[in-house]
């Protein structure tokens, strides 16, 4: 098939199917206001200043061709007056709709405003011919009800239409069980008879009341589904509005009412998505800054290892080649008493350098991470800190997968360890400690337990090292919590990322 065919087709079929819907809505409006030409201002308005501001332009000639061609008919049928007023509003509404086209394919806050604004606009446009006639207010009135209800619909409609990936129907897909959404559909029911009951079946006393209850479903919508939520609910509010028997003696509180709902839905559609593209943002700065901070203590790591390398191998060479030098000369001064003692004395303190800088290396970088898995090295700290012979009886529970965890998550676990058992040693006057790790919604938990005397008095919760740890879990994005309740309680808690982000 060519394109000019297919176009053809697209243009005869939107023509009809416009005319269609037009009719009907200009039927439902004549029930409202029974008087043909202001009909004609309130749905039929507003459903082709919702298609025209979705549609691509190429497409608002058929629009308001098939409106014309329908007010001419109306005119020779029911004697519709005014109809040289109406197609010259229908022109002018042409300018905002120009100028707000551009931004027909953005979907965030502002397209709402800015959409709510050219309908107003386009509003004000439709009913300027009718200036200096007494139904001026009515035509401003009809056309503001009827733009502010219909033509957000249309936008949801048109955002459904072109957000959704639309298969090509074939064996394969028929076959496919058919998703109804039954959670959604029968909130929206639920909803929708509330709407209902609380036009037709409220007491009087408290009919005074509505307007505020119908808007309960437009929050909840809202709160629930965004921006679409908002406006769907308005439609379903205008329905309920609509089918309510008790408008009929005062058709402009009905249009008034109308209008106040539109306008908090579509306000209250903006200000929620605005509050999730909000949200948005921060979650994916936070998410940023995560990574960087993650990043940043991967780079510190890998500079503290590399300077641990270093005086490993430089200060070590030097402290036994010291220590070396210092047993020739107390060989080769084995008759000199003095020599001899100066040599031994040397030899003593390069021993003790060598602790020192064992003790800096430990602290720089733990070494047994570059040769041992991460329960193997919390392991061998335990035997190091010589628990069994202080007295206190160690425990370890490990269940976590190691193969799951990245280079800083690695670090940071053994660190809280570390510091953890450093504190239960030196100030905890414990009996027993356990340490648990396991893995848990996506989470790393570890948890440090003793049944000691807690802190001291007043040093809260900064001191003894656990400042520094908590930093360093809350730069990888968990939290460290402490407690000292019968004994102390180290708890750490990590979002579990593969060693690859």
């Amino acid at each position: 098939m060519s394109p000019v065919f297919s176009r053809l087709i697209a243009v005869v079929a939107s023509f009809f199917i416009f005319s269609a819907a037009w009719f009907c809505l200009w039927s439902i409006s004549l029930h409202l206001v029974e008087r043909p030409e202001l009909a004609v201002l309130l749905f039929p308005f507003g459903l082709r200043l919702g298609l025209m501001l979705q549609c691509p332009r190429g497409y608002w000639p058929v629009l308001l061709g098939a409106e014309w061609l329908m007010l001419i008919w109306l005119a020779q049928e029911v004697a519709l007056a005014h109809l040289p007023l109406l197609m010259t509003g229908s022109l002018l509404t042409l300018l905002p709709v120009a100028l707000i086209s551009r931004y027909r394919h953005q979907r965030d806050w502002r397209t709402l405003l800015r959409q709510g604004a050219a309908l107003i606009a386009a509003a004000l446009l439709q009913s300027l011919p009718w200036v200096g006639d007494k139904e001026m207010l009515n035509a401003l009135l009809l056309t503001l009800t009827g733009g502010l209800t219909l033509a957000p619909t249309c936008l949801v409609i048109w955002h459904y239409l072109t957000s959704t990936v639309w298969q090509p129907l074939g064996p394969g897909l028929v076959s496919q069980p058919v998703n109804w959404r039954a959670r959604h559909l029968i909130w929206y029911l639920l909803l929708f008879v509330v709407s209902l009951w609380l036009q037709l079946g409220l007491p009087a006393e408290l009919s005074r009341f509505t307007p505020f209850c119908l808007a309960l479903p437009i929050i909840a919508l809202a709160w629930h589904y965004g921006w679409q939520g908002a406006l769907i609910a308005t439609l379903m509010n205008a329905i309920a509005l609509i089918a309510s028997q008790t408008w009929h003696d005062h058709p402009v509180d009905l249009l008034l009412s109308l209008l106040a709902q539109s306008l908090t839905g579509l306000l209250l559609g903006a200000g929620i998505q605005r509050l999730r593209e909000l949200n948005q943002s921060l979650q994916t700065e936070l998410a940023r800054n995560r990574r960087l901070a993650e990043r940043l203590l991967e780079t510190e790591e890998s500079v503290r290892q590399e300077v641990a390398r270093e005086l490993h191998d430089d200060i070590g060479q030097t402290i036994t080649a010291i220590r070396t030098q210092a047993g020739i000369v107390q060989r080769l001064a084995a008759e000199n008493a003095g020599v001899k003692q100066g040599g031994a004395h040397i030899e003593q303190l390069s021993l003790g350098v060598y602790d020192s800088v064992r003790r800096l290396l430990g602290r720089l970088r733990p070494r047994q991470l570059d040769d041992l898995s991460l329960e193997q090295a919390v392991r061998s700290l335990m035997r190091e800190m010589e628990l069994e012979s202080r007295g206190i009886v160690s425990h370890l529970d490990w269940r976590i997968n190691e193969s799951a965890l990245s280079e800083g998550q690695r670090v940071t676990l053994f660190r809280v360890c570390q510091e953890g058992l450093n504190n239960i040693v030196k100030h905890a006057s414990a009996s027993a400690v356990t340490i648990q790790g396991w893995q848990q919604d996506e989470r790393l938990m570890l948890v440090i337990e003793d049944d000691g005397c807690g802190l001291p008095p007043g040093s809260g919760q900064q001191g003894f090292g656990l400042a520094g740890m908590r930093e360093r879990v809350k730069a990888l994005g968990g939290t460290l919590s402490l407690s000292c309740t019968h004994g102390t309680r180290v708890s750490v808690s990590l979002p579990l990322r593969s060693h690859h982000v």
